[in-house]
């Protein structure tokens, strides 16, 4: 399966709650209806009073949306669906000269993989590579020492994505190599995790790893949800 992580910024003049409500009415409507789309995931920044809780990381919409194969996302975004309907949309409410993308594959998931609470909370950290590191190395700290010391905070669950730079070659470049994401059962408890010990030491691993990232806390609306989550 591949995961075409998508990121863009609202027009000017669009404030972050016109956006939000836009996006996942109107746009998932016609987004979720792409051909061959498995999973549709839209990552809604949270917002205290009227803006986003950690300093804008440089986009409003950040989707994640799922196909089986590369050639399927292809004719995916090909389809008259997109180009008639949410290509259309689209340019009513991001600014597409200033889309980012990655095409990332799942590289391992902790915890519980059940619908979390409506009142969960994601955290989604996204990195670039050290020049000077490995990203083999990049990806081994980040299964293991960063989950290991998120895991003691007691998150629902972690999960960590890693950019297929082949899957690029006739795409954009990908800004970011790996993603690590962690849910909390509120945002109470998130918040507590950013400011515990055991962030600071997973952040500490990825020194010389990892330069240049950016962070999210978000809530997950899913407009077409994978199957573990259409079960319940």
């Amino acid at each position: 399966m591949i995961i075409r992580f998508g990121m863009a910024p609202r027009l000017p003049g669009s404030s972050f709650e016109s956006f939000q409500h836009h996006w996942m009415t109107s746009h998932a409507d016609a987004a979720g209806a792409i051909p061959g789309l498995l999973v549709y995931t839209q990552n809604h920044s949270v917002l205290f009073e009227g803006r986003p809780l950690l300093p804008y990381p440089g986009f409003d919409a950040c989707s994640e949306l799922a196909f089986e194969t590369v050639e399927t996302m292809n004719d995916g975004f090909s389809s008259q669906q997109y180009l008639e309907s949410v290509r259309q949309d689209e340019d009513a409410f991001i600014d597409k000269s200033r889309f980012s993308l990655a095409l990332v594959r799942e590289q391992l998931v902790l915890g519980d993989t059940s619908a979390a609470p409506d009142s969960s909370i994601k955290l989604i950290s996204a990195f670039r590579l050290h020049p000077s590191a490995t990203n083999q190395r990049l990806v081994s700290v980040l299964c293991n020492d960063v989950a290991e010391s998120v895991a003691k905070d007691d998150p629902i669950r972690q999960r960590i994505l890693v950019t297929d730079h082949e899957a690029h070659s006739d795409q954009p470049p990908a800004v970011f190599d790996a993603v690590h994401m962690a849910w909390f059962q509120n945002l109470e408890q998130a918040k507590a995790h950013l400011r515990s010990n055991n962030r600071d030491s997973a952040e500490l691993a990825l020194a010389g790893l990892a330069f240049g990232r950016i962070d999210l806390v978000a809530r997950e609306v899913h407009v077409v949800s994978p199957p573990d989550l259409e079960k319940d």
